[in-house]
């Protein structure tokens, strides 16, 4: 008897051995995805760069940013293999904003819309300081949740011109509806995960496991979806 009890407990001790490795070899998969889906949004957007209107040629700044800030990820000693926040992740979340309300501020058309994205983009460099202050290396949700719902409200309000002023072509056909409805899906996605990331961890004690490889294959789908939308772009270049 005792040794089945025995067996059991080795048993249940593989079983945890094989969990983790599973865990960890889905996280590095999940994480490599959200890397080239970022390489592909920088090179589509490089392509005939001198042609590209500016909101296309930030875009690329965007997908070089997330790549350059993903490679210091990796690098980071203060990294955990499912990154909550440090330093170089905290520092990312306020440059993808910042780059984004420019984003939006080149596509409005409208002094009142461009002026609105500036306000923005002071009062969250403003917010990101005065959160971040007391300790830099600790996942921070405010600044996430902030940026979320500046990415959503921006989105709505470009939605709202498009409908306003609809394109002669197919609105399937118009690159910028399926970057910015690729915006408006992934931050509303991310803005949930934003909200309830503090109970999950400090409350549950989930160490995101599954949660954060499903985020990051998220951010692929989401990087694939606005490279589908710059390959239209590039299609009207060539035509």
């Amino acid at each position: 008897m005792m040794e089945n009890y025995a067996l059991q407990i080795v048993h249940r001790e593989n079983y945890k051995k094989l969990k983790s490795v599973d865990a960890k070899l889905l996280g590095e998969v999940c994480r490599n995805a959200q890397h080239f889906g970022s390489l592909v949004i920088a090179v589509l957007a490089l392509l005939y760069y001198s042609k590209r209107e500016r909101p296309v040629i930030i875009l690329a700044f965007y997908g070089i940013n997330s790549v350059l800030f993903q490679f210091l990820n990796t690098l980071s000693p203060n990294t955990s293999e499912l990154l909550l926040g440090n330093i170089v992740a905290n520092v990312y979340t306020l440059t993808e904003c910042l780059i984004l309300l420019y984003f939006f501020n080149s596509l409005y058309h409208t002094s009142w819309a461009k002026k609105l994205t500036i306000i923005m983009s002071v009062v969250y460099s403003v917010l990101f300081f005065v959160l971040l202050t007391p300790d830099w290396q600790t996942a921070n949700a405010p600044i996430r949740i902030i940026r979320d719902g500046m990415m959503i409200a921006c989105s709505v309000l470009y939605f709202y011109f498009l409908l306003s002023d609809m394109p002669a072509i197919e609105i399937t056909r118009y690159p910028m509806f399926w970057i910015v409805a690729a915006f408006i899906f992934f931050f509303a996605g991310t803005f949930m995960l934003s909200l309830s990331i503090d109970y999950l961890v400090e409350v549950l004690k989930d160490d995101l496991r599954y949660l954060w490889p499903a985020r990051n294959l998220f951010r692929c789908v989401f990087c694939l979806v606005v490279s589908y939308g710059l390959w239209l772009d590039f299609q009207y270049i060539k035509m």
